[in-house]
């Protein structure tokens, strides 16, 4: 089990990103990668940019989740990854593998998408990356998949999620890989910040297992995926692992 906290957001970050250039360096003459979105994605992306220590002619760059908006939207995650990582780093158009959000039906992105992740990534039950990025909704969701979501349940290992599943900002509709996907990938990182992200951080890791209710749960530390907090995101972790003062 892989739980680590470092004092600042930043540091966070910087952690993240040296196992993700350990990850990849250790994967063989393709490593495959799915990134994460939100604030923690980017943190993590910003750091990775400035690393000389990663086979970027190498890596084979995909998604985890995106959002049902077009590729220039400063809310796809896409565009994100594009402005802070593949830009800066000037990774080829033919290492990319966006989600094909122009087909604008979230339905024919997820079917398409599982298309692509079965023709270009390890087979087996599932498709398998070498490298999974995640982060956590302060709701509990971790990639897009939402509490109580369809797409919990959904065997192909890509789903759509429409917006009325999605609680968290943005709300638009949403396309996710699924829990086979997540489970049968060899790593995945779980990068968390803030003191918003507190008590879900808590919830997921100390409290009753329900990934139905908190997918993040999914992801629960293990051999294969590791955490990395600030101590705002693990400050009630962190509490209620303190023992009682004495009486």
């Amino acid at each position: 089990m892989q739980v680590d906290v470092y004092p600042t957001d930043a540091e966070a970050f910087e952690a993240a990103a040296a196992l993700v250039a350990t990850h990849l360096r250790a994967s063989g003459a393709r490593p495959t990668i799915a990134l994460a979105g939100g604030r923690g994605g980017r943190g993590v992306l910003v750091a990775l940019a400035v690393r000389s220590d990663v086979p970027w002619d190498r890596v084979a760059w995909f998604w985890g989740d995106e959002r049902c908006v077009p590729a220039d939207d400063p809310r796809s995650n896409v565009r994100v990854a594009r402005d802070s990582l593949f830009i800066p780093r000037g990774v080829t158009a033919a290492a990319i593998h966006p989600p094909p959000v122009g087909l604008g039906d979230p339905e024919r992105i997820a079917a398409a998408y599982a298309e692509t992740l079965a023709a270009e990534l390890s087979p087996g039950p599932a498709p398998v990356f070498d490298l999974v990025l995640l982060g956590v909704g302060t709701n509990g969701h971790t990639a897009s998949l939402m509490p109580g979501s369809r797409a919990l349940h959904v065997a192909a290992p890509v789903a759509a999620v429409p917006v009325e599943e999605v609680s968290d900002e943005p709300r638009v509709a949403r396309i996710t890989v699924t829990p086979a996907v997540l489970q049968a990938a060899r790593q995945v990182i779980v990068t968390v910040t803030g003191a918003a992200k507190a008590r879900v951080v808590a919830r997921v890791l100390a409290g009753p297992l329900d990934p139905d209710r908190v997918p993040a749960q999914l992801v629960r530390p293990a051999e294969r995926v590791a955490w990395v907090m600030d101590r705002a995101a693990a400050e009630e972790l962190l509490r209620d692992a303190r023992p009682a003062p004495d009486q």
